[in-house]
């Protein structure tokens, strides 16, 4: 952790290329690092200046002869390798470099990021950048960056407030719009880091040393992409474990279907399907922008996290409160009305011109009575078991509101359990949000408070299953790791895995398909058995509710005949006989494997119309009971499931055990299987299981 302190912590910082012009970014570096309060040794180093912004330079980092924590290398990129090398020469802890562009031209094919790859192999030294903003330390006034919202806010009124939060982004601007755009609304910053290009280090390891470190109460993270993806899990799950949220807002999402996808799961699951499941599955927050990250953020980092999902809303204007509920609604989140004893009890505080339902309308006598039935109201609906958070909305534009409720409004948060987060109809006065801040009470917009209650519940749903996150049942015993993809041995395999196929036969001539139809039971489906033709009804190589055995051998020489029509270069292996299986639910199970993350189950409603349906979820491999529960609780339609319009409930059961015995079937075959499509599955009612109709394997190439 040497190279942590040395960066966010140092006793000393140069400055390589400092410029006495505050207009250029060699010189907002100085200017900020000044500007901030930064109690440390400042060295500028100028080639061309024996002093800068009043302070003496240096013509090196060589001639300074004294220790250095920390060095800021702002000059054209050709300067750089000289640079660093004067680094390696002094053993700075920590380099940031702000330059970016090509290399020396004397040097055809070294670029900036090639250089700085050689240096941290060669000495060890961990370095930002390039092309890093910079970074901030908020309580410690390290200001090595040149953003200039820092210093312009009320920052340091926050400093001292308790659940302050730390921001890791790879953009330089949006990280320090997040900390400006936060701040105003009283959110309190730990550290602020923009990892630029990420030669070195990277977000992740970054991330993974705050977590460590554990005096961050959220992490907020601004991502584009991970260079090592294969990290996230792990880091995920430290954070889980120190019950530190991550906050991420993940931008660029890939396509699907970037390479020729078989089946029907990998035309469904893209780059963001693989991040959302792994997201879900280790209690990471993802934001889809920066009024829902500092929503989520604010209310996370105090630590009260909800216990479901009702709420009740405290205004003192009643459209407010009408507002808030619709937000509130589609979020996810109820406003229930509330018991008749808490309405009784609030009937004694709220003025009888007010409102004790939910939204419970205080009037404006919450801002005259000195916070009195403000609390009083809060009281009661932390007493309500019912009740999971609140939302208070009150104008506080006016300077000194929250100071003049302080006396009576601070014990009482103090010993708040719930969340409740505040909202102010009209632009606040920063004075109240810092002093919300010290009361250890969020502040939000109206949006942003809805999403963090609702954030709230999921996060306090993940820290409840959070126990097992391996999330492994025992792998499949007993299962050949040779991957049939087609045939009669691949319906075997699966057999032996627990997954329940529908009865059937294979047979290469017309007469063996008649016997083994007569053997099956009538009626019976008919599919082409191919490996090179993956999606059958597109080839006209499937009947159905064929009665006889002549209508089974004319059936063969038909579906055979447009086999050939279809794909000329076909295998054609001979057919499949089934047993027609009685309707019900259809649904689809898959896998694909993620180029980030691995194999990645998937579940849909819709059988062979999922890709129309679009009803999907995703989670990461191995997937436990819980997991798979969740899988089937995430789906838009899982009403259907349990029971609609007089039709009994499915076994649900039954698809939670095909979805564990997937995953330890993937578990026991390692890396070879690529795509799995059972599709469809009909789900029958509760107690009747599932029978798996048509499977396709897409085994690893040699």
């Amino acid at each position: 952790m040497d190279w942590l302190n040395a960066l966010l912590a140092p006793r000393s910082v140069a400055i390589v290329g400092a410029s006495a012009d505050k207009r250029k970014i060699r010189g907002r570096l100085l200017a900020t690092l000044v500007g901030a309060g930064y109690a440390g040794k400042i060295f500028p180093v100028s080639a061309s200046s024996t002093e800068v912004q009043g302070l003496k330079a240096y013509a090196s980092l060589r001639d300074i002869g004294e220790p250095l924590d920390l060095a800021m290398i702002a000059v054209p990129a050709a300067q750089v390798g000289t640079v660093l090398d004067d680094c390696e020469a002094v053993g700075v802890g920590a380099v940031i470099v702000h330059s970016s562009g090509p290399a020396a031209q004397d040097e055809p094919g070294a670029d900036i990021g090639e250089r700085i790859s050689r240096f941290v192999g060669r000495t060890g030294i961990r370095v930002l950048g390039p092309n890093s903003e910079g970074i901030y330390n908020v309580a410690g006034r390290v200001a090595a960056n040149f953003a200039p919202v820092v210093g312009t806010g009320g920052d340091a009124a926050l400093a001292d407030a308790g659940g302050a939060v730390s921001l890791v982004s790879q953009s330089g601007a949006i990280g320090f719009a997040l900390y400006a755009r936060g701040t105003a609304e009283g959110l309190a910053f730990r550290h602020v880091i923009t990892t630029g290009n990420e030669i070195d280090l990277e977000c992740l390891e970054i991330v993974e040393a705050l977590v460590a470190e554990g005096r961050s109460s959220a992490i907020m993270m601004f991502i584009e992409g991970f260079s090592r993806p294969e990290r996230f899990i792990g880091v995920a799950r430290r954070a889980a474990e120190a019950k530190i949220p991550l906050v991420v807002m993940k931008v660029g999402s890939s396509e699907a279907g970037q390479r020729a996808a078989l089946s029907h799961t990998a035309h469904l699951a893209g780059d963001d399907a693989a991040y959302n499941a792994v997201f879900d599955q280790y209690g990471v927050i993802r934001v889809g922008d920066i009024e829902e990250m500092l929503g989520v953020t604010s209310v996370l980092a105090r630590g009260n996290h909800a216990a479901g999902r009702a709420v009740a809303i405290a205004t003192t204007t009643g459209g407010a409160g009408g507002w808030a509920s619709d937000l509130c609604s589609a979020a996810g989140l109820s406003v229930p009305p509330l018991a008749s004893a808490t309405r009784a009890r609030l009937d004694q505080i709220v003025p009888a011109y007010g409102s004790t339902a939910n939204p419970v309308d205080i009037t404006a006598q919450a801002l005259e009575d000195g916070g009195a039935s403000l609390v009083g109201v809060l009281r009661e609906i932390e007493a309500d078991i019912s009740l999971n958070g609140a939302m208070v909305m009150m104008n506080m534009a006016s300077a000194g509101r929250i100071a003049g409720l302080e006396p009576t409004l601070a014990p009482l948060l103090r010993d708040m359990r719930k969340p409740v987060v505040f909202h102010s109809p009209s632009p606040p006065a920063f004075e109240n949000v810092a002093a919300l801040a010290r009361l250890g009470a969020p502040y939000a917009s109206m949006r942003g408070a809805t999403l963090g209650l609702a954030a709230s519940a999921r996060y306090g749903a993940f820290l409840q299953r959070a126990g097992n996150l391996s999330a492994s049942g025992s792998p499949a015993t007993g299962v050949d790791t040779a991957v049939p993809t087609g045939g009669a041995s691949l319906g075997r395999w699966l057999g032996e895995s627990g997954i329940v196929m529908a009865g059937e036969a294979f047979a290469q001539t017309a007469d063996a398909a008649a016997a083994a139809a007569a053997a099956l039971g009538f009626p019976v489906v008919m599919k082409i058995a191919s490996p090179d033709i993956q999606h059958k009804t597109e080839a006209r190589g499937v009947l159905l509710g064929l009665t006889d055995e002549t209508a089974v051998a004319a059936g063969f020489d038909t579906v055979v005949g447009n086999a050939r029509a279809y794909l000329p270069t076909a295998r054609i292996d001979g057919v499949q006989i089934q047993k027609m299986m009685p309707p019900g639910i259809e649904m689809v199970v898959g896998m694909v494997r993620d180029r980030d993350f691995g194999p990645v189950l998937m579940l849909g409603l819709g059988g062979v119309l999922v890709e129309v349906i679009k009803d999907v979820a995703f989670a990461p491999v191995p997937v436990d009971r819980d997991a798979a529960r969740r899988m089937i609780d995430r789906l838009k339609g899982k009403a259907i499931l349990h029971g609609v319009r007089g039709k009994p409930p499915a076994d649900i059961e039954a698809l939670v055990d095909l979805l564990m015995n997937v995953s330890r079937l993937i578990e026991q075959a390692g890396d070879g299987i690529v795509e799995i499509d059972l599709n469809p599955v009909i789900l029958y009612p509760e107690g009747q299981g599932y029978a798996v109709v048509d499977a396709l394997i897409v085994g690893k190439e040699d």
